[in-house]
């Protein structure tokens, strides 16, 4: 199958769930904002659940963390470090470079027909 294709259960799957949607506005409105109220009402129970209990207790930790990091401050207190001022003085301007000559290399004439020993290495 191709990378950008669906595959054919996913569209019938889809073109089903376009049509009864279409379908039930037209004839049961009223059914479908009972659904869409009874939804937004499970998402909203979930938020506040995991808002309120499920979150506090992770807090409970995080709390514990936070009050072993400040005993360990205390302990080992680090060097206080200087922030950076901009300074006053204008920047100067840095001259670009000048380009020098190519340096002319030399071939230098040795043994090259004896290969090296590689068991030396």
């Amino acid at each position: 199958m191709r990378r950008g294709s669906i595959h054919p259960l996913v569209g019938i799957a889809l073109f089903f769930g376009v049509f009864g949607l279409i379908y039930t506005i037209f004839e049961e409105p009223t059914a479908l904002f009972q659904s869409a109220m009874f939804i937004l009402l499970v998402i909203t129970v979930i938020y506040i659940f995991y808002h309120f209990v499920y979150k506090r207790r992770i807090n409970k930790d995080h709390l514990a963390y936070l009050k072993a990091v400040r005993q360990s401050k205390k302990l080992h207190p680090q060097a206080v470090r200087k922030q950076k001022t901009k300074s006053m003085a204008p920047k100067t301007k840095r001259l670009p470079k000048k380009r020098t000559a190519t340096t002319h290399l030399t071939v230098i004439e040795g043994k090259k027909g004896k290969k090296k020993n590689r068991a030396s290495f």
